[in-house]
């Protein structure tokens, strides 16, 4: 239990701060983001009506138990509300959507493991609802996988059609002009050669 408390806290004080909410990250995530801060907000007053001080254990185990269930509550009030904020603020972008989940998965399983204590150690009463608050959390953080898948996939569809080159323009369908000349060709005309006439004979009185 004191392993699982450290890890529970490490993953809570790497978590960002709170900050004022912004407007709703998408219509298909907005409604995880929802039941997730309900739950959340639930399952701060389920852990504020233990009485682990009374459970059938003995001290140590009491101990380990009441720094779960603190460390539960201060994820859920701090570390949830922040998270939730970051992906609203993101528009639902992957990587503060996966923070978001990874951080579910581990308030998840410890809220889990702390409401099976409280059934095998407290009432019935303090058990059922970290039993609720746990379901709820377990849809929401399937959800919010699926969300997540679908989102990674978009990505790395539009990152394959920017990486493929655009393909080459077709061969020209014009068909080409061929001029055809339809006037007769010109004969071409040859000069004739000028005939040279002899000169005229002399006649015997003609003098010399």
């Amino acid at each position: 239990m004191l392993f699982l408390w450290t890890s529970l806290a490490v993953c809570q004080n790497a978590a960002p701060a709170p900050q004022p909410a912004p407007q709703p990250a998408a219509p298909g995530l907005e409604p995880i983001l929802t039941r997730i801060q309900q739950a959340a907000e639930a399952t701060n007053s389920d852990l504020s009506g233990l009485q682990i001080e009374k459970w059938k254990t003995n001290w140590t185990e009491k101990e380990e138990l009441l720094k779960v269930a603190d460390s539960l509550r201060r994820n859920a009030t701090q570390a949830v509300p922040g998270l939730i904020t970051d992906v609203r603020s993101s528009h639902g972008s992957v990587s503060t959507t996966f923070k978001l989940y990874h951080n579910l998965n581990v308030l998840y399983e410890y809220l889990s493991s702390l409401a099976d204590s409280a059934t095998a150690l407290g009432k019935s009463e303090e058990a059922s609802p970290l039993v609720r608050e746990a379901g709820t959390l377990d849809s929401a953080r399937q959800d919010l996988s699926t969300f997540i898948e679908h989102a990674a996939v978009s990505l790395e569809d539009k990152a394959r059609l920017a990486a493929t080159p655009p393909p080459a323009p077709p061969a020209e369908l014009t068909p080409k002009k061929i001029v055809v000349d339809d006037a007769p060709a010109k004969k071409t005309s040859t000069q004739r050669k000028k005939k040279t006439s002899p000169p005229p004979a002399q006649s015997p009185n003609d003098p010399n």
